[in-house]
């Protein structure tokens, strides 16, 4: 990889950093030293579309600007990267689907639900080279239901959501509140990895792209009739609650908001636990799990109390 790609690269880990509620990291000093000589030689001023898919909290534009255009091997400029995925970032969705769901049991609605998602058009069109689609899995007469974000890497090479070190995670998680994984049903936000031309991290899907797949996820709601449904991350909050762009997910962690009647919990994806693994962190989502866990009316022991305490 080379300078520019791990630069790209690097900015779309803080994106995703920042789209999981994550307002804190460490860099070294001299790390940070490199990393503007690096993206001050290799990148121009960007463009007005990319400076507005990076947004308002990006890096300073003393670390993006640069008097120098100088060339890669393809014979594009180091920038084009970021640009492509302005463009991409931007790029026209489809209106969200119209459906209703047949008559029949859980099971035959929820295999008329994946059928169709998996030959969607949209997400077929969106996925990534030797890419699946994401469908929702799990117990489809569980009274909880686990939101996450866009599927990654790992994710859509399976098919599957959660796999991986955050689907581990929430394993341990759901098995320190007493629940197996398959006792549960775990959907997300966007049914197809988003496109960002780079092989490296994981970019947050774009509103529009939230807003069309919200229909898959609020059918799979409706099949499962959970008693609780729990957002991870910011992306899951923002497509369940409605895109607000000064919500900060540290503010509304922990506290009940409603989803078609349903009570809605939000905390911390299992991925912020890997990149802030303290005991605080862990303490917090602990926390909003005990509360899932007395609304669903579940026996919670001394023992399960003091975790990370």
């Amino acid at each position: 990889m080379n300078q520019a790609e791990a630069a790209h690269s690097l900015l779309l880990e803080l994106r995703r950093l920042r789209s999981e509620g994550i307002r804190d990291v460490y860099v070294e000093e001299e790390s940070l030293l490199s990393l503007e000589k690096t993206l001050q030689e290799n990148f121009p001023v960007p463009s007005s579309k990319a400076a507005a898919a990076i947004g308002a909290n990006s890096p300073s534009p003393s670390l993006v600007e640069s008097p120098k255009t100088e060339k890669v091997k393809s014979g594009e400029p180091p920038g084009a990267v970021i640009r492509a995925f302005a463009e991409n970032d931007l790029s026209e969705i489809a209106s969200p689907p119209r459906f209703v769901l047949p008559d029949g049991s859980k099971e035959e609605q929820w295999n008329w639900l994946r059928e169709k998602v998996e030959a969607c058009p949209t997400c077929l069109s969106e996925l990534n080279p030797n890419g699946k689609v994401v469908f929702g899995n799990g117990s489809l007469d569980s009274d909880l239901f686990l939101c996450g974000e866009a599927p990654g890497a790992e994710e859509e090479q399976q098919g599957l959501p959660f796999v991986g070190p955050a689907g581990d995670l929430l394993t341990k998680i759901l098995e320190a509140m007493g629940l197996s994984r398959d006792s549960v049903y775990i959907g997300n936000i966007l049914n197809w990895r988003p496109r960002h031309g780079q092989a490296y991290g994981n970019r947050p899907p774009t509103e529009q792209e939230m807003n069309f797949c919200l229909p898959y996820l609020r059918a799979q709601i409706e099949i499962v009739s959970p008693k609780v449904v729990v957002a991870l991350g910011k992306t899951a909050t923002d497509g369940l609650l409605g895109h607000d762009p000064n919500r900060r997910l540290g503010d509304c962690r922990g506290k009940w908001s409603e989803l078609d009647g349903i009570p809605l919990m939000v905390t911390y994806h299992p991925s912020y636990l890997l990149h802030n693994p303290s005991k605080a962190s862990k303490r917090k989502v602990w926390e909003d799990m005990l509360l899932v866990m007395e609304e669903m009316d579940m026996s919670i022991s001394e023992k399960q109390r003091g975790f990370f305490g």
